[in-house]
């Protein structure tokens, strides 16, 4: 038998009304109550009729997310996938579709039907789409930037990972463990998020700046630190962008005969699964993709619900401290 909306309501201890109102978003209802009626949603799995809703609310009951297809890599690892289940969970919680769109295009016309042919009642958008030309035919619709745009972002609302604090505190650490010379390897150097990384590394360290740029991957990261272990003064430590990085200069260190960590600390962003398993397990500065994108797509909910403006949230980060880094004094 069906569920119904009948159901839902003695689950969650209220009236029917109370149910179809919170459904409907037609009346201000307390969040305590809206909790209890979702959480009896997804209980029951009950899932509102999506063309009677819309006609009773106006809303569409779908939410956008907006990809750039032109940065393949940023939308196509394991920890984008993180965000998104976090924030299909709070949209399936809410009676809500995730619809994933490509707003890459020319002038941002995706983005502007969508809004304009109503059918999203929020967007998530990454930061690369951030433009005057778009906030503005934005407007006031809702909409949460997943990331911290490099432009208007004191004026626009977002959610990040605190990328900056995360490279500050790995850099301590190593600078703890007796590492003096710690260079940063790894990542494209235009991307938001590493050049903000590799402005915390800067601001914690207090030796001499190495930052050596690569194309993302691991081949290229064995190239310019097998490079870098081949000068006389090499650093004795990285902060490395991410798995990949570390990867190849794990590599590299076999290949050169160097012992990790005796002779060289190595502490790198993102804890992918494997991470504690390579040779030595890898101490993490750990990016929570899962938390960002629930914190982003509740945060969404709240604008089309009308009740917060603008926001800048940022998230800590934490260290995971395991034997690439623990050398012993």
């Amino acid at each position: 038998m069906a569920v119904t909306i009948h159901d839902v309501a003695k689950r969650a201890g209220v009236n029917s009304s109370t149910v179809s109102r919170v459904i409907n978003g037609k009346a201000t209802i307390s969040s305590d109550t809206k909790e209890r009626v979702y959480a009896a949603m997804k209980e029951l799995d009950y899932h509102p009729n999506s063309v009677a809703r819309s006609l009773a609310s106006g809303l569409s009951g779908a939410i956008g997310v907006i990809v750039d297809a032109r940065d393949a890599e940023a939308f196509s690892n394991v920890f984008f996938s993180r965000s998104l289940f976090a924030i299909e969970k709070v949209a399936q919680a809410r009676g809500y579709q995730v619809m994933i769109a490509n707003g890459a295009q020319s002038r941002g016309m995706t983005i502007e039907n969508l809004m304009k042919e109503h059918k999203v009642d929020g967007l998530i958008l990454p930061p690369t789409t951030v433009k005057p030309s778009l906030m503005e035919a934005i407007g006031d619709f809702p909409y949460v930037v997943l990331g911290t745009p490099d432009t208007l972002r004191s004026d626009t609302c977002w959610v990040d990972n605190n990328n900056e604090q995360g490279a500050e505190m790995a850099v301590r650490h190593l600078q703890q463990m007796g590492y003096t010379d710690i260079a940063y390897l790894g990542g494209y150097q235009k991307r938001g998020f590493t050049k903000r990384r590799v402005r915390g590394y800067m601001n914690a360290n207090s030796g001499r700046e190495t930052v050596l740029a690569t194309d993302g991957t691991s081949e290229n990261a064995y190239t310019a630190a097998l490079e870098s272990l081949q000068q006389p003064d090499h650093p004795d430590a990285f902060l490395c962008n991410d798995n990949l990085a570390a990867y190849g200069l794990l590599k590299a260190c076999r290949e050169k005969g160097i012992h990790v960590p005796e002779e060289i600390g190595i502490v790198a962003f993102d804890n992918y699964p494997l991470a504690e398993y390579m040779d030595p397990p890898l101490t993490i500065v750990d990016i929570d993709t899962a938390l960002l994108g629930e914190q982003t797509a509740q945060l969404l909910f709240r604008r089309i619900e009308n009740r917060t403006g603008n926001q800048q949230i940022m998230l800590s980060t934490t260290l995971v401290i395991r034997a690439s880094s623990e050398r012993k004094r």
